[in-house]
């Protein structure tokens, strides 16, 4: 039996009493300390006060045992709610490089060719009893040296799209105006016929943009029985440039 107890009964059977435990400073901590974290020197106490009718007050002081076993443990309780955002921490420090990609592939490169021919007659041609290939007399630009002034044949050295530019003129006093065709090889691409007699003098154009295989030639073909009627005023003309390769 607890000797707490047992004192307590004994000071019953005297008379009507009234008991109270005080507990000390020390003793609080000893009730949260366990009984290996107090120190030797420490001796917690628990003291008892007791009155009474047919007793003189008595004052009791009677060392406490050693702490009891743990309970079981509690369940668990309901989630607080979230605390306030913490500040944003430091940067961290720089990661390392990360490996180097592969090569890409070779891009295309793009066209540095350049290719312009500008040419004209400077006199009168045809009539001719045949279809015929009009020849020019006079270079304003052959860059690439593509354009052959005695044949009127342009030969295409890349292949790509190109600018095509015509241009004739008609005179009423040299007879029927001209009536040309630009030829791919063989093929027709567009007509110009400056038929009309009533103005004594008048010019025509065509412009066209063209794919040209390298190797392709454009000529023009002045049909047969008119005449391609120029002066030294260079009033007809063939032009032509590479806009882009293939």
């Amino acid at each position: 039996m607890d000797l707490t107890k047992l004192i307590l009964m004994i000071l019953a059977v005297c008379g009507s009493i009234n008991c109270q435990q005080v507990y000390t400073e020390s003793e609080a901590q000893h009730k949260e300390k366990s009984d290996d974290e107090l120190p030797e020197q420490e001796t917690p106490t628990c003291s008892i006060m007791c009155t009474g009718e047919s007793l003189p007050t008595a004052s009791l002081t009677i060392p406490l045992g050693p702490n009891g076993q743990n309970g079981e443990k509690g369940e668990k309780g309901i989630k607080g709610d979230f605390g306030a955002g913490g500040y944003p921490g430091f940067p961290g420090e720089r990661g390392s490089s990360g490996s180097k990609g592969e090569k890409g592939e070779t891009g295309s490169t793009p066209s540095l060719q350049k290719v312009i021919f500008s040419v004209a007659r400077t006199s009168n041609f045809g009539p001719a009893s045949n279809d015929v290939a009009v020849p020019f007399q006079h270079t304003f630009t052959n860059i690439g040296g593509h354009f052959n002034l005695g044949t009127g044949r342009f030969t295409c050295p890349v292949s790509g799209y190109y600018h095509i530019n015509i241009n004739v003129h008609k005179r009423r006093d040299t007879g029927p105006g001209p009536f040309v065709v630009l030829k791919k090889n063989t093929a027709d691409v567009v007509h110009i016929d400056e038929c009309c007699e009533e103005d004594p003098y008048d010019t025509a154009s065509n412009t066209v943009i063209i794919h040209l295989n390298r190797g392709d030639e454009l000529w023009l073909k002045l049909v047969s029985g008119r005449i391609f009627a120029a002066t030294s005023g260079k009033q007809a003309t063939f032009n032509g440039f590479l806009l882009y390769e293939d």
